[in-house]
């Protein structure tokens, strides 16, 4: 099957699959979203983080039995809406226009504004407690989630020219300098993951903060952000490793957490929005990153026949989120080189052909004899979704 036949394909059932949900569906993570398991945790930690692990690895799902409900995750509708921009822009069907509309209106509807007196956003529609202790929950606002909708903002805004949106987004903005951002003890700003994170820096969290003040710089000429966004890329580039990767996250006791996967992706993709606004002092050592963390991410974390390490140096399991990172990634750095976008072609037909279903939607992870078939509508759909989107972009593809 020739390759432009194999994504239309691939796209038109991945989508007609997410309308027909109407965007709920699962998470790795959401075992708390439950009744019986939350009266049979009695509000233990350890049981917490247990029965959260377990339903997240088990190859069957156990959530219909456990009572576990479908929700509407904040960071996949903005996701889906990333995409609805960049198909509308390629083919300017009305229908994904529609979409789009659509997810603005869920996303303006979920802002914790009124908590929090500017707009935010929290990434879980159910209560989650990490291996650290630490908990998400629909109303404690984090990086993540708030900067992709930022980005949502900004492109929609391109598209409808409603002042509203733009005005969103800055107003997101001004959530993460009042209450995520920090100082380290040597100087370096960064963003905190979320208003309860006092203890640990995540690297990332930093990066995709950076990532949505890059997309505000192209609507506001706002000396503020753009200093902002200077000192958070000084802060990524301080914590690189020699052998261009990043560590997922520090503690402020010391310890360090090591998780090499789809997250050097989001770190390279924002040192790439910022290069253009970087002045001219930065260029080269903000270049000089850029290359070392492609380097390692291309080389160490993935096989030339396009599927990615789960965690390296660990090869399995297969997860959906680093074969659709791997896309986005190397689609967005054709910019340099147009054998990233050749790497992205082969990263995206080897996902297809071994980890989507019948369905349209694909499959969460494969290890070396099972493969976890249940579909999460962020985790899986969404960020396939987006990476396809970002190919096409890319590749200038307008059939879909």
């Amino acid at each position: 099957m020739a390759f432009d036949i194999l994504v239309d394909n691939s796209m038109r059932s991945l989508y007609n699959w997410v309308k027909s949900e109407e965007y709920y569906g699962w998470d790795p993570y959401d075992a708390l979203n439950s009744e019986i398991v939350n009266k049979f945790c009695s509000n233990s930690q350890l049981l917490e983080i247990l029965v959260t692990q377990l339903n997240k690895y088990s190859i069957l799902n156990i959530r219909p039995i456990m009572g576990i409900e479908k929700g509407l995750d904040v960071k996949g509708i903005s996701l889906f809406a990333q995409s609805f921009s960049k198909i509308y822009s390629l083919t300017n069907d009305q229908r994904y226009k529609e979409d789009l509309f659509e997810c603005i209106n869920l996303l303006k509807s979920k802002s914790l504004k009124q908590t929090y007196g500017s707009d935010c956003w929290a990434g879980h529609y159910f209560n989650y407690r990490g291996f650290d202790g630490s908990i998400l929950a629909p109303d404690i606002p984090d990086v993540i989630t708030t900067s992709n909708v930022i980005k949502t903002m900004v492109d929609s805004y391109i598209i409808f020219k409603d002042k509203e949106l733009k005005d969103i987004g800055k107003s997101a903005y001004d959530f993460l300098i009042e209450y995520l951002l920090g100082e380290t003890d040597d100087g370096y700003y960064y963003l905190k993951y979320d208003v309860l994170s006092e203890n640990k820096i995540v690297i990332n969290a930093s990066a995709e903060g950076l990532t949505a003040m890059c997309r505000l710089m192209h609507l506001f000429d706002d000396a503020e952000i753009r200093k902002i966004a200077s000192k958070l890329s000084e802060f990524i580039i301080h914590t690189q490793d020699a052998d261009g990767c990043w560590i997922y996250s520090k503690y402020k006791s010391g310890k360090i957490r090591r998780q090499t996967d789809f997250h050097q992706g989001f770190i390279i993709d924002s040192l790439v929005e910022y290069l253009p606004f970087a002045e001219p002092r930065e260029r080269d050592q903000l270049t000089d990153s850029i290359k070392r963390g492609v380097n390692f991410y291309r080389k160490k974390q993935f096989l030339d026949n396009g599927r990615c390490y789960y965690r390296y140096p660990k090869l399995y399991p297969i997860d959906i989120h680093n074969q659709a990172q791997g896309i986005i990634t190397f689609s967005k750095l054709s910019t340099f080189d147009p054998e990233f976008l050749e790497f992205a072609k082969k990263i995206l037909e080897w996902t297809i052909s071994n980890m989507q279903g019948n369905s349209g939607y694909f499959f969460y992870q494969k290890s070396r004899v099972f493969t976890n078939r249940i579909p999460y509508m962020r985790w899986g759909a969404a960020w396939m979704m987006l990476s396809m989107a970002t190919y096409l972009e890319k590749a200038g593809v307008a059939k879909w």
